[in-house]
């Protein structure tokens, strides 16, 4: 008899134990969730990076810019902007291995480095440091797009390449509102200061400006 109310006890205590341990909730994921997140986790790993180099080229005449007063002397302070046109570039039809991705399959796209090379340079001043913006493809001024680089101060008569500077906020915001369309424009922009007694500089410049784009892009 007293051994089988030491087993009652036993029991009694164990279940006493039992019913003390915390409840662990358990949360069932939707099917329609568990499928997303797989769809997610194979598109992330199928991602395919493309790296392409894009050249374009712009050149102006300072000398015929400034007209009469290139290789004068000026009597008073001259700040004149550069004329610099706006540079069309289209890479849906230059690089067709980025074309074939257009079609909602580019996931990012960005300038990763700039080259620039004044091929020809018979300046009799120094080129004053420039900013490169991207805007739209029918963009042809800076306020039409955002600041992306700036290039540094070109030495007189020099030909050796530089690298931009990049606006990597900047060149975020291009990515996602020009260059993932493949068409953008690139405008430059640039402010001559002459001081009073100063010579007007003259001679023209060439410059090759080579693009390095990083794409990341999903199967076809």
């Amino acid at each position: 008899m007293r051994n089988f109310r030491n087993f009652l006890n036993k029991r009694a205590m164990i279940r006493a134990a039992t019913l003390a341990l915390p409840l662990v909730a358990v949360t069932a994921l939707p099917a329609c969730d568990l499928f997303n997140q797989a769809k997610s986790a194979v598109q992330d790993a199928a991602q395919i990076p493309i790296d392409v180099t894009q050249s374009t080229k712009v050149s102006f005449d300072l000398g015929k810019a400034l007209g009469s007063t290139a290789g004068q002397t000026t009597p008073i302070k001259i700040e004149q902007d550069l004329p610099l046109p706006a540079l069309p570039v289209d890479l849906k039809k230059e690089k067709p291995e980025l074309a074939k991705y257009a079609d909602g399959h580019i996931v990012t796209v960005e300038i990763k480095q700039i080259v620039v090379t004044p091929t020809t340079n018979t300046l009799t001043a120094d080129l004053p440091a420039l900013d490169i913006y991207f805007g739209p493809a029918t963009a042809t001024k800076a306020s039409e797009g955002v600041k992306v680089a700036s290039i540094p101060a070109i030495p007189k008569g020099s030909n050796k390449a530089i690298d931009a500077v990049i606006d990597s906020a900047g060149m975020t915001k291009a990515g996602t509102d020009y260059l993932a369309k493949l068409a953008f424009a690139e405008i430059m922009t640039g402010k001559l200061i002459v001081e009073a007694g100063g010579s007007v500089p003259s001679g023209l410049v060439d410059l090759k400006l080579d693009l390095t784009i990083h794409a990341v892009v999903t199967p076809l």
